[in-house]
């Protein structure tokens, strides 16, 4: 007699797929969300080459005291200089079988429809990314090489915090962007962090990869997304930083320019030293300096600056407040009125900035959009090189771009308090 089992009977079984899909990735963008609001000098969207601002960088030193019948002052003048700030040049790519866009175009075949998953996907991810790089260096470097590998071999990096598996990097010296021990557009396959929390190297990292030849000097060579060396926009880390050049002007001689640095000396956060950052911009800006609208820091020096609060039995200061967009913030007393202190999943391992959001702009030539194919239609969708349409074997590829940039007109307004405390990064995906 035969008896039915789950091997003979498998064919008549289905599989239960319950929808929607599950989102499991971090979409938060807190910074690039408050940039799109700000609009210093009614920047806004531009077009041409680039914008140019008269920045007021000193005054005039014709002064004197004189007595009755002695020589007056020699006459002076007020200084001023030109911010020129070119676009930045963001993109975001796409590829499709011509096969898996037909068979997934309706509710039957698919949860969800290729071509709407992959281009909201990247809207979403080229968001992300310029996150990043909001608060980075403006040259695009991810972190620095702290030792000196071996052909093929793991490397070491000082920061592995803005690395994913699956980037593809250029390993090449900081100075020149030349490869010459380093390697170019080899793909990091893992990322492990090094570092402990509390410590200097809370976010060294080894990462595997691929290096095709040896001796990439320690601290001179930098890793970057495979093209975006001197590419990327101004971050929070420059903007704030001093001597530097930020949109063409260089603080080393014009110290006006320079923004404000606070290095905390690896310790926990404390509310003297947000006082510290408020009072400085106050003292260099006058009344526009008041006007800090908030510190952005991490989740771990956030914690920990409210428990410091909690050991001091200041319990409402330690309470978390509701803001905007469903983010939440606590307080300092750092300036005429409480500052918010607000946790952003992008912000920079063991820093902090005080922003005073009418000296930002985020300037576009444009919203995001998708790139036209010069075919006259207004096809988003473009052949791949060497497929055929309608077969099988038919490779589309669209492009998302934005082109814009992150501009600072009065850096003075701005600053960055550094080496905290904070927990080792969670490896992004």
């Amino acid at each position: 007699m035969a008896t039915q089992t789950l091997t003979t009977f498998d064919a008549i079984l289905k599989n239960l797929y319950r929808g929607p899909i599950v989102e499991l990735l971090n979409q938060e963008t807190y910074l690039i969300d408050q940039l799109e609001q700000t609009n210093a000098n009614d920047i806004g969207t531009f077009t041409g080459r680039q914008i140019i601002i008269p920045v007021h960088t000193s005054r005039n030193r014709g002064r004197g005291a004189t007595t009755d019948g002695g020589g007056l002052a020699t006459a002076g003048a007020q200084g001023y200089l030109d911010a020129i700030v070119p676009p930045r040049y963001f993109d975001q790519g796409i590829e499709l079988s011509d096969m898996v866009i037909k068979q997934s175009e309706n509710d039957e075949g698919a949860f969800v429809r290729a071509l709407t998953s992959e281009m909201e996907g990247a809207m979403t991810d080229l968001r992300k990314d310029i996150s990043r790089m909001a608060y980075g260096t403006g040259d695009g470097l991810l972190a620095t090489i702290t030792g000196t590998p071996a052909a093929g071999t793991s490397i070491t990096v000082d920061s592995g915090q803005y690395i994913a598996v699956g980037d593809v990097v250029d390993i090449v010296l900081k100075a020149t962007g030349v490869v010459t021990n380093g390697v170019a557009a080899t793909t990091v396959t893992a990322v492990s962090f090094t570092g402990s929390a509390n410590s200097a190297t809370q976010a060294a990292a080894t990462l595997t990869i691929s290096v095709a030849t040896g001796g990439a000097t320690a601290n001179t060579y930098g890793v970057y997304i495979s093209g975006d060396r001197n590419n990327e926009s101004d971050g929070l880390r420059n903007i704030t930083s001093t001597s530097r050049t930020l949109h063409q002007i260089n603080s080393s001689t014009n110290p006006i320019w320079d923004g404000n640095v606070f290095p905390a000396g690896q310790v926990n956060p404390s509310e003297d030293l947000f006082m510290q950052a408020a009072q400085r911009i106050r003292l260099r800006a006058g009344n526009k300096g008041t006007s800090i609208d908030c510190f952005l820091t991490t989740l771990g020096v956030q914690r920990r600056l409210a428990n410091q609060y909690v050991s001091q039995k200041r319990w409402n200061d330690a309470h978390v407040v509701d803001i905007d967009g469903g983010y939440s913030a606590i307080m300092v007393a750092a300036g005429n009125k409480p500052i918010p202190v607000i946790s952003d999943v992008d912000a920079v391992n063991g820093f902090a900035f005080a922003l005073s959001k009418d000296s930002l702009a985020w300037a576009e030539v444009a919203r995001p959009d998708w790139l036209l194919a010069p075919d006259g239609k207004g096809s988003i969708l473009q052949l791949k090189d060497g497929s055929t349409a309608g077969s099988k074997l038919a490779i589309w590829q669209a492009w998302i771009v934005w082109y814009a940039t992150l501009v600072c007109v009065a850096p003075l307004r701005n600053a960055q308090l550094s080496g905290f405390n904070d927990d080792v990064p969670v490896a992004r995906v």
